[in-house]
């Protein structure tokens, strides 16, 4: 959009006017996206462009008249001229087409609502026609109307146009006031409802009379995710606002998002004039994206509305203690980043012990386990090797701390802790034998301890204590103290 801004500023466009004698060409093409035929037609004249963008088929569609208001280029009027108010593809995209050349705009589209990637496609494409036509004025290659240089083969026959079918002399540029505040956030007036949720607000007073300081919609579907309006009927206090509704936009079901995946939108807020029967809009200026993932699941407006302009019946807001709320969504992009993951640090964490007798002649398993115990909400056992394991096989008992269920874990979790395995003495505790770590367990990584624990004649010294009668007692302590999850 930027390189359309500077093609057509940069071009020379002459105030005069076009007299009967001069050509005014309508410009045809089409092109596929997927299993989708776009059809384009453009007729460009100084200060305005015509387009129709139809999906399909040759159906006119909505037709959307949108005007720069003053001062020039901070911000855009949208109005519906034909087609009723139901449809919001043309009125974005003639929008931003105003918002960046500074022109008016017709336009017309039949593309289905709720079709953000297509309409995003069909924009890139007029835009990139937009300025392939005006990149070269004054070539010498077609006629040129205004700015743009337009190749005879590109003029259709008049019974081809799909501008016939209203007469485009008859069009007028509805103007509407549009205000704009030092933190970059655009207010128009638009007679088109939104397009993708509206949620009435009955005896709204009592909402903070009941002390419901938040309150989140229902949730709706646009541009294939879910997302919930929320709403701070007293100010977002955590963000230090007061006397002001604060509104915003959030994605529902965050936990069903793949990791690292980013859903880029533009989002419109509404609120009803019910005295003059339109909207009230905010809007980012210049329709900036907002980029949505797992650590920024909201994007809106701490500063809504003023309570004491919604409060003044005069200003038609609240109309009977009722107000009327609404949003509409266009995903643009959407992108998985690379992985990332979240350290959780355990303040003040509990240490958990578990002890388990081993009766040694009967023990007829290479691996002897405890019973599963619980620490910091994990599941844990000891491991005993009595014959070894590994460079303590046939010489020393070897001993371990397991993790459970490693491989339920989400990918890329890990769990920091320290841990003390010992063998308890039945004589003496100044001879509990003890080994003490802090390792990173994992899916990989799921036991530790030593394989040359303990070697199998200190271990059976009668004067130590730790078999007694064929019996041993060992014990694991455990303490979590960081947790690693996947973002």
């Amino acid at each position: 959009m930027e390189a359309l801004n500077s093609a057509l500023r940069s071009a020379d466009i002459s105030d005069d006017k076009q007299t009967e004698n001069d050509v005014v060409p309508v410009i045809s093409f089409s092109d596929a996206v997927n299993d989708v035929t776009l059809h384009f037609q453009i007729i460009r004249l100084p200060r305005q462009i015509y387009a129709w963008i139809g999906c399909n088929s040759a159906k006119f569609g909505h037709l959307y008249a949108a005007a720069p208001t003053q001062p020039r280029n901070n911000g855009a009027s949208v109005s519906c001229v034909l087609g009723g108010a139901s449809d919001n593809t043309a009125s974005g995209i003639a929008r931003r087409l105003v918002l960046k050349s500074g022109l008016h705009v017709i336009l017309a589209s039949n593309i289905p609502k709720n079709s953000p990637l297509l309409e995003a496609e069909a924009e890139k494409m007029l835009v990139q026609k937009l300025i392939s036509l005006g990149s070269n004025p004054g070539n010498g290659l077609g006629t040129v109307v205004g700015a743009l240089a337009f190749a005879p083969e590109d003029i259709v026959p008049t019974s081809y146009r799909a501008f016939d079918a209203i007469g485009v002399d008859s069009i007028t540029m509805a103007a509407a006031p549009v205000f704009n505040d030092p933190n970059g956030v655009l207010r128009s007036i638009s007679n088109v409802p939104p397009a993708h949720y509206t949620i009435k607000l009955q005896s709204f007073s009592l909402l903070m009379k009941n002390s419901i300081d938040r309150y989140a919609s229902n949730q709706f579907e646009a541009g294939g995710y879910k997302w919930n309006l929320v709403i701070y009927p007293n100010g977002n206090k955590c963000r230090n606002v007061r006397e002001y509704i604060s509104l915003y936009l959030a994605m529902a079901e965050a936990d069903s998002l793949q990791t690292g995946w980013e859903v880029y939108a533009v989002f419109r807020l509404f609120i009803l004039n019910q005295n003059n029967d339109n909207y009230m809009v905010l809007q980012d200026v210049e329709g900036k994206e907002r980029r949505f993932h797992r650590m920024k699941l909201e994007w809106g407006f701490d500063q809504f509305i003023s309570l004491k302009v919604l409060n003044d019946s005069a200003n038609g807001f609240l109309v009977d203690d009722t107000c009327v709320l609404g949003a509409e969504v266009f995903v643009c992009k959407e992108r998985s980043t690379c992985k990332g993951e979240c350290l959780q640090m355990i303040k003040d964490p509990i240490t958990y012990k578990h002890s388990f007798w081993v009766y040694f002649s009967k023990l007829d398993v290479v691996c002897h386990e405890s019973k599963e115990f619980n620490a910091a909400d994990l599941k844990w056992k000891i491991r005993l090797y009595q014959k070894g394991k590994g460079d303590g096989l046939g010489t020393h008992l070897s001993l371990y701390l397991a993790l459970v269920d490693s491989t339920d874990l989400p990918p890329g979790s890990k769990i920091y802790a320290d841990f003390t395995l010992r063998i308890l003495s039945q004589i003496n505790t100044n001879n509990n034998f003890n080994y003490k770590a802090s390792l990173w367990f994992s899916t990989r990584n799921e036991e530790y301890g030593r394989s040359r624990y303990i070697t199998n004649a200190y271990f059976r010294e009668p004067y130590l204590g730790y078999l007694v009668g064929d019996f041993s007692l060992f014990e694991a302590e455990v303490t979590v103290h960081g947790v690693v999850k996947p973002l």
